[in-house]
């Protein structure tokens, strides 16, 4: 009898203890710990595929290698955050909003970029579907127009994270700060979660603020030899800051009239530097590749949120400001042109 009790005993326990283990196994899996992209978009190749976004305090990157047009990777946000994924050279696949659980995918053709297909969750969705139906605008870069359709969205999708990573990706806000500012005010405190906002709106309250077109002093930023340097427009009769990304084509479009700027306005009275928005010095290095550019050229990490940096309210690139000897913002604004015509004057008047 008492085996026989045991034995009972053995088997209630032995059941209980066995449920009691598999509700703690099937809890600790319905914890996601990732969200998962893939992607099959045709002409890509071989190549890398970074995906960079914004969780738990600080910027994440992952890189993988795409082969014969395909990829996966996977990234940790416990919370919704701006997942942004790119080519090497900086070529834009997709604007994706992800948390951990997700499981996206993308299918198209780079050579339509514009038009690849997202699916896994709503607000990419929305995103992939509003930049297709936007692509002619897109590529016109005709920022009223842009804007136009972004406010006319946006009005629409108040409570969508889609709205805010729409707006923090395409907005052109040079020359319509204020309307950006209120355009961020009509969307709940839901959709403006801070991994999605990331640092748009800090940017946006310094380009507002009299802190944008103060004076500037000396900054520390690394350049192509990893020393640390030090920019300082009190040595000259002007600097050019040149704020660019690592898209190629957009930048080789600015640099050739940085050459002719820096032929015709030379050294010690002129000078000119480029500061890249790569996210990390690989990638910056990679975007350089090739390239003759005798000025200098510098990188800061998280370059607009970086505490040198942020008050100049840098809004995106490439973005250019002039400032005198005295550290006067002298112009700020997207044209090339525009910035090189105020240092020549600037050279010319110094003679």
């Amino acid at each position: 009898m008492n085996l026989m009790l045991l034995f009972s005993n053995f088997l209630r326990y032995g059941c209980a203890l066995a449920c009691v283990a598999a509700v703690l196994t099937l809890a600790g899996c319905s914890k996601k710990k990732a969200f998962m992209i893939q992607g099959e978009i045709e002409g890509i190749g071989t190549q890398l595929v970074n995906a960079t976004y914004y969780s738990q305090g600080g910027l994440k990157r992952v890189t993988v290698v795409a082969a014969e047009n395909k990829f996966a990777l996977k990234g940790e946000a416990p919370r919704p955050t701006l997942v942004t994924l790119t080519l090497a050279d900086g070529t834009r696949l997709g604007t994706l909003v992800a948390e951990n659980g997700d499981k996206l995918k993308l299918k198209g053709d780079i050579a339509e970029p514009y038009a690849i297909e997202v699916e896994g969750n709503g607000d990419s969705e929305k995103i992939a579907r509003w930049v297709k139906e936007n692509a002619g605008l897109l590529e016109s870069r005709n920022a009223a127009a842009i804007n136009r359709s972004l406010a006319e969205w946006v009005g629409k999708n108040r409570s969508s994270k889609a709205a805010t990573a729409l707006m923090v990706t395409y907005y052109q806000t040079p020359g319509y700060e204020h309307q950006a500012d209120s355009l961020m005010a009509l969307l709940s405190s839901g959709a403006r979660a801070q991994e999605v906002v990331q640092n748009f709106t800090g940017t946006l309250s310094a380009q507002l603020g009299e802190a944008a077109s103060g004076q500037i002093g000396p900054m520390s930023l690394y350049d192509v030899t990893d020393s640390v340097v030090t920019v300082n427009p009190h040595q000259r009769k002007a600097l050019v800051y040149c704020f660019l990304s690592t898209d190629r084509t957009a930048r080789d479009t600015v640099t050739a009239r940085l050459r002719a700027l820096t032929r015709e306005c030379p050294l010690p009275k002129v000078e000119v530097v480029e500061i890249s928005s790569a996210s990390d010095s690989a990638t910056w290095k990679q975007s350089l590749a090739g390239d003759s550019a005798r000025w200098r050229r510098t990188w800061a990490p998280a370059t607009v949120a970086s505490s040198e940096l942020r008050r100049l309210g840098v809004p995106r690139y490439p973005y250019f400001i002039v400032a005198d000897s005295a550290g006067n913002q002298i112009y700020r604004g997207s044209s090339v042109g525009k910035a090189a015509e105020v240092a020549k004057n600037k050279f010319k008047t110094s003679k």
